[in-house]
């Protein structure tokens, strides 16, 4: 899920091939767990970074039948922080004065820990002026909304597998371990990647994909 930073990994994981799916569908967040469940005919893998992993651990919390295992990159369990609601106000605001292009170089990137002139801010830029801003703003809508998981007093029954970069200011590999913390699955693991951020999915996807593919052997 959160297709665009995911797609280099669904290429390295191979055949066949994962369905990629985008958030920002539903008008909320919790009308858009619903819809990502009813794509499920059958306990299924759901893999997501970012605020797709935060989206797949709601899913399995909630529709723990729609689960075999769940992968989630640079991501995290916590509920919408303090500066949340600042930080998306910024964006709204940059998004509106430049659009998409603007938002990721100038307030995206930062974040992320991209510097200017790094040969991936084209390709970034690309994929958000692809994804728009209206599915933006409703990704934006989601992040605040999140309920977080960490004072549910519920465990995920399903294997998890959490994969964080070393040097993630967003989601830092703290944040990893409070996800493994609350799966009662005796296969669940976390990893970490030494001198990667956020976008751990593109800047080392056949790393990620080598982490996936040995979870899942382990598991079959």
């Amino acid at each position: 899920m959160d297709g665009a930073a995911l797609r280099p990994l669904a290429w390295d994981l191979g055949q066949p091939a994962p369905r990629v799916e985008l958030l920002g569908v539903e008008a909320g967040f919790d009308a858009e767990i619903d819809r990502l469940a009813a794509l499920a005919t059958q306990p299924a893998v759901w893999i997501g970074h970012s605020l797709g992993g935060i989206a797949a651990l709601h899913l399995a919390a909630r529709h723990p039948q729609c689960c075999a295992a769940v992968v989630v990159l640079a991501s995290n369990a916590r509920p919408d922080g303090p500066q949340g609601a600042h930080s998306r106000a910024r964006q709204t605001r940059v998004l509106e004065r430049g659009g998409m292009a603007a938002l990721l170089r100038h307030q995206l990137a930062p974040l992320y820990g991209i510097p200017a002139g790094d040969p991936l801010l084209d390709d970034l830029e690309a994929q958000a002026v692809r994804i728009g801003a209206e599915r933006f703003h409703r990704q934006l809508l989601y992040a605040a909304e999140r309920p977080g998981l960490l004072r549910l007093p519920c465990a995920l029954p399903m294997p998890v597998l959490a994969l964080s970069g070393g040097d993630d200011p967003l989601c830092p590999p703290a944040c990893g371990e409070e996800i493994i913390a609350l799966s009662g699955n005796m296969h669940s693991r976390h990893q970490v990647l030494p001198r990667v951020g956020h976008l751990l999915p593109l800047q080392a996807h056949a790393w990620c994909a080598q982490q996936v593919r040995h979870f899942l052997a382990h598991l079959a």
